[in-house]
Order: structure tokens, then sequence, then C-alpha cells
């Protein structure tokens, strides 16, 4: 397996900056058991292949191999999640492979917690109803007005206040991702 070093940024006041970096190990493709040599590197340093179909199959290896490095990471750091590793070898890569389905599940349980807190605000359950919409559709938080994108945000901060750590802990992503969107512009601001 070949070395580079990732550099891990954090988006803050929207621009990222630099939080450190993370050796990453990736696989050339004979590694994989497919018979193709490289034919030089990148700008990057990175293997190239002659035929574009392996240089395709090289970069969607190199693409997963980053993806998961980073979704060990915890968020907004060069900090492993506890029980996480980077794969160092080709077996121990292959055996990271499998889907859990636990973020999915993870995401469920966020989205289940701030619907049930809700009605503790007191507001009418179209009010209710409405809110939770629009912040279960992360996508399209960022095509609010101003205004409601303040409120979200509101929301989603007293939510996050009224969990206990270890829930703070385990919904941190999603809790930074809609965050997130309530602070990103509008694209359609920009058409």
């Amino acid at each position: 397996m070949e070395q580079y070093v990732m550099k891990v940024s954090k988006k803050e006041e929207g621009e990222y900056k630099e939080v450190g970096s993370v050796a990453v190990f990736y696989p050339l493709l004979s590694e994989l058991g497919l018979d193709v040599a490289p034919t030089g590197k990148d700008e990057e340093g990175f293997p190239t292949y002659a035929d574009e179909r392996v240089q395709y199959v090289f970069d969607a290896v190199l693409a997963a191999v980053k993806a998961t490095a980073r979704n060990r990471l915890q968020s907004g750091t060069a900090t492993l999640k506890e029980g996480n590793t980077i794969a160092e070898t080709v077996e121990a890569l292959l055996a990271t492979g499998e889907r859990s389905g636990e973020a999915l599940k993870t995401r469920r349980e966020y989205f289940a917690s701030f619907k049930a807190w809700l009605p503790s605000l007191g507001k009418a359950a179209a009010f209710n109803t409405a809110i939770y919409d629009i912040v279960s559709n992360v996508k399209n938080i960022q095509y609010q007005t101003d205004a409601r994108k303040e409120k979200l945000l509101a929301l989603i901060t007293d939510h996050a206040a009224s969990l206990s750590a270890e829930d703070a802990a385990r919904f941190e992503r999603i809790i930074v991702q809609v965050g997130e969107a309530c602070e990103a512009a509008n694209p359609l601001d920009e058409a």
C-alpha cells in the first residue's frame, strides 16, 4: 500500500481552515488483483494509468479510501474517533468495506429526537410539523429566508442543548450539517 498525507480542514465563518493531517494508505490496482501497472504520477504524486478506464477505477478506489478515512475522524478534527483506525493493508481495507447502516440509523434517531422535542416549545402542531419538515430536508434549508434560517439555527441549538452529553456526541455530525445548512448562502440569490 502507498501512503499520502491527507490534509483535514473544517469550515469556519464560510471558509475552510486546516486543522491537521492524517496518514492515509491506498492500494495500487495490482494489489487489488488487477494485472495493470501505473505509467507515471500526477502533480500530487498519485499513480496514473495509461488506459482512461483503468484510471477511472483507480480514481474511484482512491476516492473511497479518502472518504472512509474522513468518516473515521471526529468532526472538525484530524483525530480518529474512538475505536477507529486507518487501514494500512489491503486486507484491513477490504474488511472495512461492509456497511452497517449505523450512520443512517443515527440520522433517523436524531430527527426523531428533534421531532419529539418540538412540542416542548408550546407551539401549534402545524408549526411543529412545518419546522420538522424543513429541518429534516437538510439540503433545502439553504433556500429558506435568512430570517427563517436564523430561527432554525436557534431551534437546532436549543434542541442540542437539551440532549444528554452522549446523544449530543452521537448526533454531532448531523447537528453540524444542519447548522451549516442554516448558515449557507441561498444559491438562488447568486443567480
